[in-house]
């Protein structure tokens, strides 16, 4: 595959950024409680299900977010499921808008980096 998925984009992309915040809310949420009941485990899990939409280069993308946390006398656990329609480009790479779609919004997380040389 010549042009790999971004994953911090993917990421970011996903259910229009309320996905990778709400994960790094039960992460910490997880690692604290971890903490605080040594002898328990915490589990964070995230299923992608990808799949083709109609005739054209898109796919629909279900993401569902779980969580079981544990607490002095019992756990906590939640899932929530979203769907996100991502662009399939040439090699394979997903993205939120088509690569050959000019970016109208200018998401400055999409803007590429320049490296000093």
């Amino acid at each position: 595959m010549s042009h790999p998925t971004d994953v911090t984009r993917f990421i970011e992309d996903l259910d229009g950024g309320v996905l990778a915040e709400r994960l790094g809310v039960i992460l910490s949420h997880a690692a604290a409680a971890a903490t605080d009941n040594p002898k328990k485990k915490a589990k964070v899990s995230i299923d992608l299900e990808i799949s083709n939409i109609g005739s054209g280069g898109r796919v629909g993308i279900i993401h569902k977010l779980a969580f079981k946390i544990p607490h002095e006398h019992g756990t906590q656990a939640e899932d929530h499921t979203t769907e996100t329609v991502m662009y399939v480009n040439q090699g394979g790479e997903m993205t939120l808008e088509p690569k050959s779609q000019i970016d109208m919004i200018g998401h400055s997380h999409r803007q590429k980096k320049e490296t000093d040389a």
